[in-house]
């Protein structure tokens, strides 16, 4: 991470203590069917540039470590320098083994799954699991789940229409129930005017339906406009509702996502209602597996009372044909399901999202948007680099709010404003905005709900069920929260508890009056576990000064209306 905004005495010191204690690099393993390519080039089908985009890229404290595993139907192998973004796993199952031992997989955060198996066809779901598509065993399964389940691990998986990539992906719990990947599920088809045909018209001739949208518009810098869902709606009075996107779908500066390259045969996720323009049923949440060897369990887990659900956050649209003229011929208009994810950290496991087709990554997709540039690359790009950060282990992201409670002691605006006695909400916002700059406004409410859980997570549930649009067992769509004239917007209880967050690190640094380079050598004496104990300690305090705000607000109004 660049510290060239931090004072040059904390900068070895912050440095040490990052490699020293704190993990910030996300380990990512990325899979692919051999017909996926993994070479560079303006019309590759494969995904070479989104990996050089997250092995450049750093996202505030995280960066990102990519490898690749080649399922191929040859003996696995570990290549020792794999060329630029070739396979480092050939042969690879999730069950692999290195050759010194230990599981491939548990040397990494996050796996990622671009599946093209069992074949380009179209035929029926037998062809799924026939031994030449390499259709992911029980034994993989079952290595792949624990690692989902024990170590938190991150999955995505993505394919295309009909069955692409459902002999990879199809049975992996949450992922196979997420995203529709047999015929049995409802596959929208390659052709026909059933397909989801999202290409968009490139010149007025094409809007005008007096020419042909060629099939090849999806290569050009023109993207489809996508409708993202609200995952934060907060209302104070009848007439002002605040909305934001999920965090996977929010950029830093630019707002929310809302556009994504265009294809003309896309797929589709699940949502918790059916989807009668494309023909598919609502999510089936009920199911258990059983991969043997004790590998048995519900495929949406209960910890504490919590059951977190899938979340649809994306909805595509296509465009009517006619009047428009697609080159793949009619179609009427549609709208489906584009993205879902699942947070499994509140049920104690793995996150996960599904995206409706790999055409939104593809080189092909891609290269002409980029090319373009402006806000629409901007856009498509952190959607890649969000879902690296939002799928992490808890750990990272966690360990990432240690290093930047710290660093921002030892630079501009934080090197002034922080010290033992800081007013608590001033301290907050401003250590708020700092983290905004790094990871968006939606990043810094989700982490400040998962940081509430480890304090009191009863309090967390109730903060989510009053703020956050996500369903849940007994109300799978949620309805928009009636205003709530005394409840704190948002940024109010962020800002406190990050406050007090600042305020008791700050306590504990700088409280015996050592100043700024005393401070640095506690630091490098305090491990991580009792950081966080004072963070938590902070963090308790905020709350408390928050309720007596709360409570001295509605006392005044009460005295305001006799």
């Amino acid at each position: 991470m660049d510290l060239h905004h931090v004072i040059d005495i904390a900068r070895p010191v912050l440095s040490d203590y990052l490699l020293k204690y704190l993990r910030s690099r996300v380990n990512i393993l990325i899979v692919v069917d051999n017909e996926i390519s993994l070479s560079p080039g303006a019309n590759a089908f494969g995904i070479e540039r989104v990996i050089r985009l997250l092995r450049d890229t750093s996202v505030g404290c995280m960066h990102f470590q990519v490898d690749v595993g080649l399922r191929s139907n040859v003996p696995f192998s570990v290549v020792a320098s794999p060329v630029g973004t070739a396979a480092k796993y050939v042969g690879f199952r999730f069950d692999s083994t290195l050759p010194a031992g230990g599981r491939v997989i548990d040397a990494y955060d996050e796996v990622w799954c671009f599946g093209f198996k069992p074949d380009n066809f179209g035929g029926s779901d037998a062809n799924i699991t026939a031994p030449g598509a390499l259709p992911a065993s029980n034994a993989e399964l079952a290595v792949l789940t624990t690692w989902m389940n024990n170590r938190k691990g991150g999955v995505f998986a993505t394919g295309d229409h009909d069955y692409l990539g459902a002999s990879m992906c199809h049975r992996i719990p949450r992922v196979g129930t997420m995203r529709a990947w047999t015929n049995a599920q409802g596959v929208p088809p390659v052709g026909t005017a059933l397909r989801i045909d999202t290409n968009r018209p490139a010149n007025a001739a094409e809007m005008a339906g007096t020419e042909v949208i060629e099939f090849d518009r999806q290569d050009d810098a023109v993207p489809q406009p996508i409708q993202w869902k609200a995952w934060l709606s907060f209302s104070s009075s009848p007439w002002h509702i605040r909305k934001r996107p999920h965090p996977v779908l929010c950029h830093p500066t630019l707002g929310p996502i809302d556009v994504m390259p265009d294809h003309p045969h896309e797929g589709v996720v699940f949502d918790h209602v059916p989807q009668p323009d494309v023909g598919l049923a609502a999510i089936t949440l009920g199911n258990n597996y059983n991969f043997g060897v004790g590998v048995t369990g519900a495929e949406y887990p209960t910890a504490g009372g919590v059951q977190p659900l899938p979340m649809v956050i994306a909805h595509g649209t296509t465009l009517a044909d006619p009047p428009l003229q697609h080159a793949k011929g009619d179609s009427p208009a549609k709208r489906f399901a584009m993205i879902n994810v699942y947070d499994g950290h509140r049920a104690n496991v793995g996150r996960v999202a599904t995206d409706s087709t790999w055409h939104h990554w593809m080189n092909i997709n891609i290269t002409q948007i980029e090319a373009v540039g402006g806000a629409n690359w901007e856009k498509i790009k952190r959607y890649y680099l969000n879902l690296a950060v939002w799928l992490a282990p808890p750990e990272i992201p966690r360990h990432c709010f240690f290093f930047h409670t710290l660093e921002s002691l030892y630079s501009y605006p934080g090197i002034e404003e922080f010290h033992p006695k800081v007013n608590l909400l001033d301290a907050g916002l401003v250590f708020r905005k700092r983290l905004i700059g790094l990871y968006g406004p939606c990043w810094v409410t989700q982490f400040v709900f998962d940081w509430l859980g480890l304090l009191d997570l009863k309090l967390r549930e109730r903060l989510i069920e009053r703020y956050l649009l996500l369903p849940m067992p007994n109300r799978p769509i949620p309805p928009r929260p009636d205003p709530c004239l005394s409840c704190p917007p948002p940024e109010m209880f962020e800002a406190v508890i990050l406050g007090g967050a600042i305020r008791a690190t700050s306590a504990a640094l700088f409280a015996n009056g050592g100043g700024l380079e005393a401070g640095l050598k506690l630091m490098l004496e305090m491990k991580p576990e009792r950081l966080e104990k004072y963070l938590l300690e902070g963090t308790a305090e905020g709350l408390k000064q928050l309720q007596a705000l709360s409570a001295k607000s509605c006392e005044e109004t009460k005295q305001l209306f006799g």
